[in-house]
């Protein structure tokens, strides 16, 4: 059996590079990518426990121009004992900052940006890491995910402004035997 999993070769239109090339191939190639994080974790541990049961595959690949109106370019077959998938679970938390000026009681500017942090397996992962070993910078790493918060807000907007925080599950998919 072989399972597919396919990179972004540019960062999408909702990400603050988009249109520019992700670097993505050659990370991968040179052992500075090492997993991927998608969204539906059961989807992906079911599908990476049916092709280590079957001694399968995975196919890390790339689209060759625009996402999923192109063809898909092959990167690199992974054998399934060495393919692995672990939950991550990935916090945003909404802060803000009032600033004042002397003597008055209303804040003369709000500044709101968000928070994030993880766990994977129940285990804190410095964002730092997690962002290296999925190829990104923090800042390309939380913008890469921003969407996913933004579009959950919209899902649930009775619940977006009564919380400042937000978790969320995503699979983070081995390339090789390390793991979290």
């Amino acid at each position: 059996m072989k399972a597919v999993v396919t990179l972004g070769k540019h960062f999408g239109p909702k990400h603050p590079r988009k249109g520019q090339e992700t670097g993505f191939k050659d990370k991968v190639t040179d052992g500075r990518k090492v997993h991927t994080c998608r969204s539906n974790y059961g989807y992906w541990r079911a599908k990476i426990e049916k092709i280590t049961a079957t001694g399968g595959v995975l196919s890390v690949r790339q689209w060759s121009a625009k996402p999923y109106r192109s063809p898909q370019e092959v990167i690199t077959e992974i054998p399934a004992d060495i393919v692995g998938v672990q939950r991550l679970a990935l916090r945003r938390e909404r802060r803000v900052i009032n600033h004042y000026a002397e003597e008055q009681d209303k804040p003369i500017a709000t500044a709101i940006y968000y928070d994030y942090t993880a766990e994977v397996d129940g285990h804190p992962v410095p964002l730092e890491i997690l962002a290296e070993n999925d190829g990104l910078t923090v800042d390309d790493f939380k913008a890469w995910f921003a969407p996913v918060f933004a579009e959950t807000d919209k899902k649930y907007p009775q619940f977006a402004g009564l919380a400042s925080a937000l978790t969320l599950d995503f699979a983070i998919i081995h390339f090789t035997k390390r793991r979290y």
